[in-house]
This record gives structure tokens, sequence and C-alpha cells, in this order.
């Protein structure tokens, strides 16, 4: 992996772990439940594998996320019946996560810096990147934060 990609690398394989952590001892209901308009739980864990899976796309990888459209950002919050399980996800999220893993160890310097269309925190794949570990930490820190409503334990700490 090129020295560039060392600090995201580290970024991603955290956050591939605390995703894990977060959903663990998250019941069906819980999974399920909407506490004061938040999205649910498994909402937020669809959503966080449907983006990586996107930004993927980014650096030449692909995964697909058949239940994708149930997830995007500021749709209405329905059909939960058709939803995947907590453990699909997780399973989807693993998935991703390796693919995402194996494609980022073949990103060269070029790429980087190369231009893109994607969201990012610039208008590069670097900054499409960061955008990627940045999406990640924000919404795992959200399932840590919805975890606690149930009592369960910190995820790092």
């Amino acid at each position: 992996m090129i020295p560039e990609l060392q600090g995201y690398s580290l970024i991603f394989r955290s956050t591939h772990g605390l995703f894990h952590r977060a959903l663990d001892g998250i019941t069906k209901e819980q999974a399920l439940e909407r506490s004061n308009g938040a999205n649910p739980i498994l909402w937020i864990a669809g959503h966080i594998v449907t983006v990586r899976s996107s930004f993927m796309r980014v650096i030449g990888g692909s995964v697909v996320v058949p239940w994708a459209g149930h997830f995007r950002r500021g749709d209405e919050v329905k059909n939960q019946d058709q939803w995947p399980s907590l453990a699909e996800v997780r399973a989807k999220w693993d998935e991703v996560h390796g693919a995402f893993m194996i494609q980022l160890e073949t990103v060269t310097s070029a790429q980087l810096s190369a231009l893109t269309e994607a969201p990012g925190l610039d208008k590069t794949v670097l900054g499409t990147l960061g955008l990627a570990a940045l999406h990640d930490s924000y919404h795992v820190g959200q399932l840590a934060a919805a975890r606690r409503r149930y009592g369960l334990e910190r995820i790092v700490g």
C-alpha cells in the first residue's frame, strides 16, 4: 500500500471492527426501533454498508448490495419488512470491507490525485477516500450512541 493511504487504511480497519462491536447485543426489535425520530440502528448499519460500497467504485471495485435502495440519505424510513436482517447487513459489511481493502492496496499515487465527480473532502480521489473514512466514523459513532440507549456497553474505552 502506498504511504499516503496507510492512515486511512488504519481508520477503515478500525471502523470495520467498531461497526461489529456496535451491533453486538442489539435485538431485532432494537435494530428496528425509531427513537425520537432518529433512524433505526438497522437503517444506519445498512446505510454504512451501502455508502462504503459506492465509495469503492471510485477506486475501481464493486460489490453488489441488493438492498441498497432502502438506505439512501434523505429517504423516508419505510418498508422495514423488506430490509435485510442485522446478520445479513453484518455479512455484507464484511464482504464490502474485504473487497474495499483489497482494492485500496492497488491504488497508486497518480490515482489519488486524479479528479473525480464523486463526493469528497475535495475533488480528488484522495478527497473521496477521506470522506469515506469520515462517513464510516460518523455513522459508527451514531451506532455507538444508539446502543447506549439500551444499556449496552460502550464500544471503546
